[in-house]
């Protein structure tokens, strides 16, 4: 799972200021979350991608089997998302910011499962954010 980050942080090409914003991010979970947790997230990215690439060509078994291989198991991310829902401010935007970089294309409104996949991911990365805020400021270094 870290070679996979490794590599995942590697060929990131969103940039901000000529800094390697997904880069950062896969960085920082990297140094201060176990390794599960960083496996989980690239997991569950995955999956979000799979669908997103299953519905763009409609193949129904192949979304089905991605929407399927979502951490929806995992106790965390279930307590945490009803705190992310009522979360406001800085705490709100800083998820908000990573989830956009990560999954930089909106769900579909029609899409009820891919809306879901996303919130879930949303709430995820509330429960990194709850334990280790995401630092995004580049002169805080």
């Amino acid at each position: 799972a870290a070679q996979g980050t490794d590599r995942l942080a590697q060929g990131c090409v969103l940039r901000h200021r000529g800094r390697p914003i997904m880069a950062d991010i896969a960085k920082g979970l990297k140094e201060k979350l176990p390794p599960a947790a960083v496996a989980g997230l690239v997991s569950d990215l995955k999956m979000v991608a799979a669908y997103d690439s299953a519905s763009a060509w409609q193949e129904k078994k192949a979304m089905d089997l991605a929407f399927n291989g979502l951490s929806w198991h995992d106790p965390n991310v279930a307590e945490s998302l009803p705190k992310y829902l009522q979360e406001s401010g800085s705490s709100r935007a800083r998820v908000d910011y990573a989830f956009n970089v990560l999954v930089p294309r909106p769900a579909d409104a029609k899409d009820s499962r891919q809306q879901m996949m996303h919130m879930w991911l949303k709430a995820r990365l509330a429960f990194y954010d709850s334990k280790f805020p995401f630092q995004f400021n580049p002169y805080a270094r």
